[in-house]
């Protein structure tokens, strides 16, 4: 289905990092973020606004911001391996890829980008963004 010419000219499929990079994009994840809104519960959507600034990052390295494009491709698409509609469970795969994603980027986040984040959330849910939701990522920071 995915294929790239190598310098070879012979067609390559894609690995899947590549094809989620490819379905990467910021009108398709806003887009996203308008349709399932709290679905995805606060904590989520706190993951994926802190994706989204890292990826303007200049201290985070090329092969972070690819991991983190992969992990919002997947978040964007529709159909992945457990289908967003399913009640309780349909999040469940894209949260533990927006998770690894984030694990591998918890040394850049800063002070300022979870202010912009914050931020980004109130005027996304209209100011109704409790930041005890972000316990979690507090507890992960420390544990490194």
């Amino acid at each position: 289905m995915y294929q790239w010419q190598n310098p070879y000219k012979k067609p390559v499929k894609f690995s899947t990092l590549r094809k989620y990079v490819e379905l990467y994009s910021e009108t398709d994840l806003f887009n996203k973020l308008s349709k399932v809104g709290l679905k995805i519960g606060a904590e989520v959507l706190f993951y994926v606004i802190l994706l989204y600034y890292l990826l303007s990052d200049k201290s985070v390295p090329i092969k972070n911001k690819l991991v983190i494009m992969a992990a919002l491709g997947y978040f964007i698409l529709p159909t992945d391996l457990i289908p967003d509609f399913i009640p309780i469970l349909g999040f469940t795969d894209d949260a533990a890829f927006l998770s690894s994603a984030l694990s591998s980027v918890l040394g850049f986040i800063t002070p300022e980008i979870k202010k912009k984040a914050k931020d980004k959330i109130g005027n996304l849910l209209n100011n109704d963004f409790d930041s005890t939701t972000t316990v979690a990522l507090e507890k992960d920071k420390k544990g490194k």
